[in-house]
């Protein structure tokens, strides 16, 4: 007999109960980390550091 909670869930609202999970998790947020400062160097540190040379 096939249990749920042996499959790997998708939800996305559900908390990871193993530990692979939250590294992936943690992962995921880093990523998303690192394109919003690349965005904030893009948008605001470039253009002021153009515009004070």
């Amino acid at each position: 007999m096939i249990h749920d909670s042996d499959r790997p869930s998708m939800s996305a609202f559900e908390l990871p109960g193993r530990r692979e999970s939250w590294l992936t998790a943690a992962a995921t947020l880093g990523g998303y980390g690192l394109i919003l400062a690349a965005m904030f160097l893009a948008l605001f540190v470039l253009p002021y550091v153009a515009f004070a040379a």
